[in-house]
């Protein structure tokens, strides 16, 4: 099935960019990257840089999956508040998350400068808001829990919300810490990058892979086998067959985005922060560069195609509805809709890791809402673990933890 379908506005904006060859032989190579889209351009860049010879490749091209879904807000609060997570987990393991992801934003903007990465990457801030009475009552313990991890973030009541962003609710937590960029043209730099340090990049569509005495062979639709040592599974959900097993450590569901004509009177909303609620299902939204809004949420618990898509009108209203009522007076028209599925896990931590049944092959799935915030730290546990590299988060993202 294919991951998203509808027409994504990240493209349209982006200019031509890496348009990789076909594969036209036999490869063999140190660390094989299957999928080109973020998970893997990260994943990309960082083996390279350590002195890897990697190649990469996608049956799609570079960031055409979920990447182009995308809707880019960037993170550090996992899809499980802190205090949740923590009765989930375990505390240490739910405050080493949270110190993690926050770490990864920093990080991010670190290697975007280093590699001149050009993607409309800017910090902002993120407005995480109550939908009901009872929320700001859990609001505090959260804003407290994080305060000691050294995480800054304000938790707000409802004169506040009004008085510094013009929306009634009952309260929010307001972080200062928050990345807004084009995911599309992320992926496409990241992987310029990689090619400067000696990666390369095919267009492939794999018919199976193998493990053949300590070397993983790809074999393409197209014929040429590619070899490697390592093997590293980027394509969330959409692992090759060989590896089916470890679907069953995710939860599939379908979320639902549009993209507006750039606004002709402003920002929609005052502040530089992105907004997304407590309530279900999701709703979320944020600006984009050329004042645009991006909406998205609806998730729905199934993964069929046809299901899926056959409603991406009807989510479409609901969102704009649902943003109208936060926003009203706010003159915004759908110009992109599109819908895509992803994988979550149970406790809304992400699956990075190895199996012992697949010595070598490396998983990155099940990031739920925080896709690029995850791609980035799954890059540089695979890194680490391929270089026999301690990293601590090896075991709070584990499978079977």
């Amino acid at each position: 099935m294919d991951l998203r379908t509808g027409n994504p506005l990240w493209p349209e904006l982006s200019a031509p960019l890496i348009d990789p060859p076909a594969v036209a032989g036999d490869v063999s190579c140190d660390a094989l990257v299957l999928g080109a889209g973020v998970t893997g351009a990260f994943s990309a860049l960082l083996l390279a840089e350590a002195g890897l010879n990697v190649v990469v490749i996608d049956r799609r091209g570079i960031g055409q999956g979920s990447t182009a879904a995308s809707t880019a807000l960037i993170q550090y609060e996992i899809d499980t508040p802190l205090v949740k997570l923590a009765k989930a987990v375990g505390a240490e393991s739910a405050q080493m998350a949270y110190r993690a992801t926050r770490r990864a934003l920093d990080d991010m903007i670190e290697i975007a400068r280093n590699h001149h990465v050009s993607c409309d990457l800017h910090w902002c801030g993120s407005l995480f808001l109550a939908c009901t009475d009872d929320d700001p009552e859990w609001f505090e313990r959260e804003a407290r829990a994080r305060r000691e991890l050294g995480i800054e973030v304000e938790n707000l009541c409802r004169g506040a919300v009004m008085d510094r962003f013009d929306i009634d609710r009952p309260g929010a937590l307001l972080s200062s810490a928050a990345i807004r960029l084009n995911p599309f043209m992320l992926t496409h730099g990241l992987l310029r990058a990689a090619e400067r340090q000696g990666a390369r990049i095919y267009r492939a569509d794999v018919k199976t892979v193998m493990p053949l005495d300590r070397v993983y062979e790809a074999q393409t639709l197209a014929g040429p086998i590619l070899r490697a040592s390592d093997l590293i599974i980027a394509t969330g959900y959409e692992t090759p067959e060989q590896f089916s097993s470890v679907r069953k450590y995710c939860k599939l569901k379908s979320t639902y985005a549009l993209a507006t004509a750039p606004l002709r009177d402003g920002p929609a909303w005052p502040g530089d922060v992105l907004l997304w609620e407590a309530g279900s299902p999701y709703f979320y939204a944020r600006q984009a560069p050329d004042n645009r809004l991006v909406i998205g949420g609806e998730d729905e618990p199934f993964s069929n195609a046809e299901a899926r898509d056959a409603l991406i009108e009807s989510k479409s209203r609901v969102l704009m509805d649902k943003f109208r009522k936060l926003r009203p007076g706010v003159d915004a028209v759908p110009t992109h809709v599109w819908a895509g599925t992803f994988g979550e896990s149970d406790d809304g931590m992400p699956l990075i890791g190895r199996l012992p049944q697949y010595p070598g092959c490396h998983f990155a799935l099940g990031y739920g809402g925080n896709g690029i915030t995850f791609g980035l730290l799954a890059a540089q546990m695979t890194r680490d673990s391929i270089l026999a590299r301690p990293n601590p988060l090896a075991n709070v993202f584990r499978f079977n933890r």
